[in-house]
C-alpha cells in the first residue's frame, strides 16, 4: 500500500510518466486515503476522484467532489477534475475554460483522450459540439491552449476537424487534414493525440477499401509512441490491432488478444477499457456467443446513459441490433437498429453506422423494406446503405463467422480444392486419383457443406482467405 505522500509525488507527474492506467494499478491504495491524507496531500484528491470514474460510480465521485473544502488550492484542483467529469455539459466545459483564460491558468496535465484512439470521444464524448468546430475556429483554439502546449493547438483543431468530417462521410476532406498533422503530434508531449490520428488516417484507408495490414499498422504506432508512455497506449493499441484486424479475417489474432489481453467484463470492470470492451462484442458476435455479447452491452448502457457518451449508445444499439438480428430476434433488432438511427441522424454518426460494412447491411436492407416501421427519410436511409454496402464490398470478411474448417478436411478433399482452384475439371480430377467421377462430386458436395459454399468460384475464394488452399 503506498502512502499519501508517495502517491501525491505520482499524481504530480501525471501525464509525464504516470497515466491512468498506472492510476488504476494503485486504485486501492488510493481509496485507503482518509481526510486527514486529503488536507495534508490535497492533489491526491485527483486519483480518488478520477478512479470513481473509471469504476462508473459517479455519485460516490460527487459526494468527494462536494466534500471538499472551500479555499484556492483546492478549488484549482476541482477544477481539474471537472473539466474531465463524465457527466459535464458542454456549458459547463466553456465556463471552465474560461475561468482558465481569465485567470490565465494552465491545465496541461489533464487528459482528454484517456489513452483512447479518438479526441472527440476520448475521456468525455465532446462529438456534440463537432458542428460547431467550422464556425467557431480561433475561439476552440484559444480555449485548447489552456490544456495543450499553444504550438500544437491548431493540429488538435485540425484533428478534432477531422474526425468530424469522416463521420459526415467526407473522407477526402478528413485524409487531407490528418495527412497534415500527423507529423505535428510526432513529439513526446503530445503522443496520445498521434494515436488518434494515426487510427483515423487507418480508418480513412479502410473506408477507400484499402488492405489494411494490422502488424504493420501497429508496428508504426508502436515506433511513434516508444519513447515515451507506451504504457498509457499498449492496452488500446492491442485492441486497435485486433478491430483492425476483423477487416482481414484474422481470426488468430482476436483469439490470441481474446486469451492474453482482452478485458473481464466479470472481473475489474473499468470504464478505461470502454473501447475494448466494444471490441470484445464484436468478439462474441463472430464467436455466436450472443448471449455475452447481450450482457455485456447492457451492462454498459446505464454507464454511458450516465456519462452522457451520445456516441458509444449508438454504437452499442448498433452492435446489439447486429447481435439481435444475428440471433434470428428480428423485431427486438429493429428495435435496437432504429434507437442507434435516431442518434445517428441527430448527430451526423454516419460512418459509425455504415464502417460496420458487411455486418450491417442484411439488416439495414430489411429494415429499409419495413414501410411504415420509422420516421426516418429514405434519402438518409439510402446513405447508409451506400457507406455499409461500399464496406461490405471492400472488407467482405468484416465480423463474419469464424470458420475452424482446415482441421475438418480430409488432405483427398484439399487436393481435389487445389485442382479446382487450377481449373481441373471433374473428369479430370477423378483421372488424376484413379477414381469414379461419382466420387469427385462426392467430395466436392463435402467441400461445399464444410465452407458454406454455392459455387465453385465461392468455394475456392472461401478457401483460400480461410487459408485452406
Amino acid at each position: 500500500m503506498l502512502s499519501a505522500g508517495e502517491l501525491s509525488k505520482k499524481v504530480f507527474n501525471f501525464s509525464y510518466n504516470y497515466f491512468l492506467i498506472d492510476m488504476r494499478h494503485d486504485r486501492e491504495s488510493f481509496y485507503a486515503l482518509t481526510e486527514k491524507d486529503f488536507l495534508e496531500n490535497p492533489v491526491t484528491v485527483c486519483g480518488v476522484v478520477l478512479n470513481l470514474f473509471m469504476d462508473g460510480d459517479l455519485e460516490q465521485a460527487d459526494r468527494v467532489i462536494e466534500s471538499l473544502p472551500k479555499n484556492q488550492y483546492f478549488d484549482f484542483i476541482k477544477l481539474g477534475i471537472m473539466i474531465v467529469h463524465p457527466k459535464i455539459t458542454f456549458k459547463e466545459f466553456i465556463g471552465y475554460i474560461e475561468y482558465l483564460k481569465k485567470n490565465n491558468l494552465q491545465m496541461q496535465n489533464v487528459v482528454l483522450t484517456a489513452g483512447r484512439p479518438s479526441v472527440l470521444n476520448g475521456f468525455n464524448d465532446f462529438t456534440r459540439i463537432a458542428p460547431l468546430l467550422q464556425r467557431h475556429r480561433q475561439l476552440f483554439i484559444d480555449d485548447l491552449s489552456c490544456l495543450y502546449e499553444k504550438s500544437t493547438c491548431p493540429a488538435i483543431y485540425n484533428l478534432c476537424l477531422a474526425e468530424y468530417f469522416y463521420q459526415l462521410d467526407k473522407t477526402l476532406d478528413a485524409e487531407v487534414l490528418v495527412s497534415r498533422i500527423i507529423k505535428e503530434f510526432d513529439k513526446d508531449s503530445e503522443r496520445r493525440l498521434l494515436f488518434a490520428a494515426l487510427y483515423l488516417q487507418t480508418k480513412i484507408l479502410i473506408a477507400y477499401g484499402k488492405t489494411v495490414e494490422s502488424e504493420s499498422y501497429i508496428k508504426n504506432i508502436r515506433r511513434y509512441v516508444k519513447k515515451t508512455g507506451e504504457a498509457e497506449f499498449s492496452y488500446n493499441i492491442d485492441s486497435a490491432q485486433v478491430m483492425t484486424s476483423f477487416y482481414e479475417g484474422n481470426y488468430a489474432l482476436m483469439n490470441r488478444w481474446i486469451k492474453k489481453s482482452a478485458p473481464d467484463e466479470y472481473a475489474d470492470f473499468n470504464m478505461l477499457d470502454l473501447y475494448r470492451y466494444m471490441i470484445k462484442v464484436r468478439c462474441y458476435i463472430i464467436k455466436k456467443n450472443y448471449s455475452a455479447a447481450v450482457a455485456l452491452l447492457e451492462k454498459l448502457r446505464p454507464l454511458l446513459i450516465a456519462g452522457k457518451r451520445h456516441m458509444d449508445l449508438c454504437e452499442l444499439d448498433l452492435l446489439l441490433a447486429i447481435t439481435l438480428y444475428r440471433a434470428e430476434k428480428t423485431e427486438l433488432a429493429f428495435d435496437a437498429f432504429e434507437r442507434a438511427l435516431k442518434i445517428a441522424k441527430r448527430r451526423k454518426y454516419y460512418r459509425l453506422i455504415g464502417d460496420e460494412g458487411a455486418a450491417v447491411l442484411p439488416l439495414l436492407i430489411e429494415f429499409i423494406k419495413q414501410d411504415g416501421r420509422s420516421g426516418f427519410s429514405k434519402d438518409f436511409l439510402l446513405m447508409l446503405l451506400d457507406i455499409a454496402r461500399s464496406m461490405a464490398v471492400n472488407h467482405p470478411l468484416y465480423l463474419t463467422e469464424e470458420l475452424k474448417c482446415l482441421a475438418l478436411f480430409s488432405q483427398r478433399e484439399i487436393e481435389v480444392l487445389k485442382l479446382i482452384e487450377q481449373g481441373k475439371s471433374r473428369s479430370q480430377i477423378a483421372e488424376c486419383f484413379f477414381i469414379s467421377e461419382n466420387t469427385v462430386k462426392y467430395h466436392v458436395k463435402n467441400i461445399f457443406s464444410k465452407l458454406g459454399a454455392t459455387s465453385v468460384t465461392q468455394a475456392v475464394w472461401l478457401a483460400r482467405v480461410q487459408g485452406i488452399i
